[in-house]
């Protein structure tokens, strides 16, 4: 009985927001902002407490550090532009990482910006609290 309450809430809930004619989502994500937003390893390659991801957008640069013992060929690497954004080659698609990195360039939903990103995979022994540049 719960779940058709919440089911019924949740269908109202998302109606309400579509019938809303204030609702500006360009506000939110402008379509000329081509950046990735998120980079995560497949929780069943390396567990969510194994990885830590720090972003540097002037570079271009993601960063991944992951705990040791890892078998770097297997992992599953979500990666996520902004909204109305293109990004290649697609996130999520199980792929060799032992060279430690791939490029993904990512077009805005208007087409008026290309970024290509750096995303790296480094093995650490600890996670520390500092910056991966510096």
């Amino acid at each position: 009985m719960k779940n058709i309450i919440y089911l019924i809430f949740s269908v109202f809930v998302m109606s309400s927001m579509g019938c809303d004619d204030e609702y500006d989502i360009d506000g939110i994500a402008p379509q000329n902002d081509a950046r990735i937003i998120r980079v995560s390893i497949d929780v069943r390659d390396v567990p969510f407490d194994a990885q830590r991801t720090f972003y540097n957008h002037d570079l271009q640069e993601v960063i991944v550090h992951i705990l040791p013992g890892m078998d770097w060929t297997s992992f599953a690497v979500f990666v996520s532009p902004t909204l109305w954004s293109t990004m290649t080659p697609e996130g999520g698609q199980t792929e060799d990482w032992s060279s430690g990195s791939k490029s993904y360039t990512v077009t805005s939903g208007d087409g008026s910006v290309t970024n290509t990103y750096n995303v790296i995979i480094e093995e650490v022994t600890q996670f520390g609290d500092n910056d991966p540049w510096g």
